[in-house]
Formats: structure tokens, C-alpha cells, sequence
């Protein structure tokens, strides 16, 4: 890609920062598949690249930008007293994941090979762990909660993306690597793990800490689940959609079939903690509702071309009315699915305001597994629309009553959809 150049380029002045401290240490979602190529590069040439890469772009560093990396270099491996402590690989490794954790960008970040693997399972759209039910990556001085699987032990406990563990059972997260901390939050079922808590405003950047127990267990969770259910004795097909992985639009497609014979009158789709996914998933998804050629969304990127993605109607749910359910969790490709309902089929939008995420993110393969995720562009709705930071405001808004369900285990705004179908049929 032509981002390795760029990217490596910018090595040389954050190796620096990683040289002198002697540091040492994964909605998302993906763009079609001739926009990410599998690539590799062997991370002890990256110092060789950035020369490659002056070269071959013209481009001009300044002495403090590159000078000073090698400079510094040349006097710890000559002059450092502990030179026992000098590993090439892993001041490489600690400078890279410092220029990832130095963008503002929770969702950009570097994965050890360890963290790509966990990120590859969750991808598939099914969960079978004993966990809390969050993924999580590394993110400067704490756990980044990147994503709540909807009814896990996380999500029972209220724990939010973009929460931020900065301990574990008391213990910080601060000196650990990913895998360390998540091996102290995962095993085994039905037992507790107190997490500590930093969340930060969406809306003026203050911050709260607290801790939180969760009652570890083992999930067995599909991204798609169904039911019927009735309003003046007409059936209402209510589905589910927790996330966007690789196996979710063919689980939606088993499901489509095993209702076929229910004479569904409507749809509701709930999208609510549904935090993220892959765009072309997503695509297909709603291909399942809005008419074949109509536009679902619109790719911007930085260095490439632009991308429309419309729908392929698979027909089989054509003519259905749908109203959509969206919370403060329905991130990412949960987003981008209802805007596009929205738009182009007028669904109706129960709930509360979204989450306001609508950057799309990649992966780039290293040759020893490690990985990077970061932020290629944006994507837009149907109408050239972006509700980054900004949300999805729905057309009928309900807050969700948490003592309600708990107690009573009462969906508050799935019975106002439910309402809302009655006054229609």
C-alpha cells in the first residue's frame, strides 16, 4: 500500500521518544476488498524504508527529524553502560506503538500478533469464551473497551465503548501489555473481576472514574437473533443484530428462512449496542431491505479514490414496512445500515441518538504478525450525510429504562416500537 511509506517515514522521529525512555510494550471495520490488500513487511527493515522512502518520494527531513534518531542510536549502542538492554527489535516495536498511541484516534492502534488473533475471532460474528464480553485493545496509559457485546457480562454492567480500564482487581493497566491485562479479566466462569473505570464525556471531554464488577461467564452469542411477536394478532418479526462480522449476514439469511412461512407484517430491527462492523457486510445487509442500484453509503479516503456502495436487494424481505431500534451504542456499520434505511425506505428510528461513529478503519499485516488499525477515511449516507461526532437523532425518541428492565426485565423501547407498529397496522 502507499500508506507503508508514509507510515514508515514518520519512525524515524518517534523512535526517538522510545529510545530514551527505554519503553517497551484491536466497527472494525473493513473497505472492500480491493481497497485492503494482504501485505507484509519485515519490521527490522523499517529503518532501511525510511531511507527508501526519502529517496523514492522526494522528500525532505531536516536533521532533527532523522539526524537525531540516528544520532541518538549511535551513542546508546556505542556509549550505553547496560548495553544488554539494547534490543533493535524491541525499541523498533515500542517507537511504532508510540507513534500509533500519539494520533488522537481511539480506533487507530498497533496489535501484537497475540491481539491480531483475538481481533481476527471477533471478527467472525460469533463468540463461544469465558470472558466479560468486550473487546479491548492498547491504548496509551489504558484498556480501550472498543466494543460490548450486547447481553454479555459487560453489557450487564453498563461498561461502554471507548471506556477506559485503567485497573484490574486494583492493579493498573499501565506497565501491562493487552494480552497481560486481559488474562487478568478473562477465567473463569461465574467468577468476579472488578474493573476501574475511566470515561470520558463524547460531549465536553470531562472525565469519570469508577469501579465496576463483573461476573465473568462463558457466551455462546450469535450476531443474529429473532423472534415473533404480535400486535392485533399480526406477526412482528423483531431481529436483532449485535454486531457485523464475517458470519453475520449469512446467520441472517437462516433466519430469513426459517420465518418465511410466519406471514411476518412488519420488521423491527434493532440495532442498539451494536458498535461496529465491516462495511461490505454491512452492505449486504441492507441489501436485504432497500431496493436493488439505491445508494447505502458513499467511502471517502485519503489517498484513493472515492467509494459508492449500493444495494444488491436480495428481495427477500421487499415490500415489508421496518422500524429501526438505534441507542447511544449503534456505532459504526449499525449506523450506516439505519441512516440508509432511513433514507432510502423511510424506516422509521426508535430510540435514543447514536453513537457517531462513521471512520472506517483498516488492517495492515506485518511479516511477524503484528498488525496496524488505523483510520482510512470516512463514510457518508445516502444523502452525502456524516454524523461523525455529530449522531443520528431518531424519529421517535425513547430513553431506555434501565431499573425497568432490570427489575422486570422490560424493553421499554421495544415495546414503544411495538406501539408504534399498532398505530400503522
Amino acid at each position: 500500500m502507499k500508506k507503508v511509506g508514509i507510515i514508515t517515514l514518520f519512525i524515524a522521529g518517534i523512535v526517538v521518544w522510545a529510545l530514551s525512555f527505554n519503553a517497551f510494550s484491536f466497527f472494525t471495520a473493513h473497505s472492500s476488498n480491493n481497497l485492503i490488500a494482504s501485505t507484509s513487511v519485515d519490521m527490522q527493515s523499517l529503518i532501511q524504508n525510511i531511507s527508501n522512502s526519502i529517496r523514492s518520494k522526494n522528500l525532505t527531513l531536516t536533521k532533527d527529524r532523522y539526524g537525531r534518531f540516528e544520532e541518538v542510536f549511535n551513542v546508546l549502542e556505542s556509549n550505553y553502560y547496560y548495553q544488554d538492554k539494547i534490543n533493535d527489535k524491541a525499541m523498533i516495536k515500542a517507537a511504532v506503538k508510540s507513534l500509533v498511541d500519539s494520533i488522537d484516534d481511539p480506533y487507530t492502534v498497533y496489535l501484537d500478533h497475540i491481539e491480531y488473533e483475538e481481533f481476527q475471532k471477533d471478527l467472525k460474528g460469533t463468540t463461544d469464551l469465558e470472558w466479560i464480553g468486550a473487546v479491548v485493545a492498547q491504548k496509551d496509559y489504558y484498556i480501550l473497551i472498543e466494543e460490548v457485546i450486547k447481553e454479555s457480562p459487560a453489557f450487564k454492567a453498563w461498561i461502554r465503548s471507548l471506556d477506559r480500564i485503567i485497573a484490574v482487581d486494583g492493579k493498573s493497566t499501565k506497565d501491562e501489555t493487552v494480552n497481560e491485562a486481559v488474562m487478568r479479566i478473562r477465567w473463569p466462569k461465574w467468577s468476579a473481576v472488578t474493573l476501574t473505570i475511566e470515561r470520558v464525556s463524547l460531549k465536553d471531554d470531562s472525565k469519570e472514574i469508577f469501579d465496576l464488577e463483573v461476573i465473568r461467564d462463558k457466551l455462546t452469542i450469535p450476531s443474529v437473533e429473532s423472534k415473533i411477536l404480535s400486535v392485533n394478532e399480526q406477526n412482528i418479526w423483531h431481529i436483532t443484530i449485535s454486531m457485523i462480522g464475517e458470519e453475520t449476514e449469512r446467520l441472517l439469511k437462516k433466519e430469513i428462512l426459517s420465518l418465511q412461512e410466519n406471514n411476518v407484517k412488519w420488521i423491527i430491527l434493532d440495532l442498539r449496542w451494536n458498535g461496529w462492523g465491516i462495511l461490505p457486510i454491512a452492505v449486504q445487509i441492507a441489501s436485504h431491505f432497500i431496493p436493488e442500484g439505491k445508494l447505502v453509503t458513499i467511502a471517502k479516503y485519503q489517498g484513493y479514490p472515492d467509494e459508492t456502495f449500493v444495494s444488491q436487494w436480495y428481495s427477500d424481505l421487499q415490500n415489508i414496512p421496518v422500524v429501526v431500534l438505534v441507542d447511544m451504542m449503534t456505532a459504526s456499520a449499525g449506523e450506516i445500515i439505519a441512516l440508509a434505511m432511513k433514507e432510502q425506505i423511510q424506516a422509521t428510528l426508535i430510540g435514543t441518538q447514536t453513537f457517531g461513529k462513521w471512520s472506517i478503519q483498516t488492517l495492515y499485516e506485518f511479516s511477524d504478525k503484528d498488525s496496524l488499525k488505523y483510520t482510512i477515511g470516512r463514510w457518508y449516507g445516502p444523502s452525502g450525510s456524516t454524523i461523525d461526532k455529530e449522531w443520528i437523532i431518531p424519529d421517535v425518541v425513547v430513553e431506555f429504562n434501565v431499573e425497568q428492565y432490570v427489575e422486570d426485565t422490560i424493553d421499554n423501547q421495544l415495546q414503544e416500537a411495538m406501539k408504534v407498529l399498532e398505530t400503522k397496522l
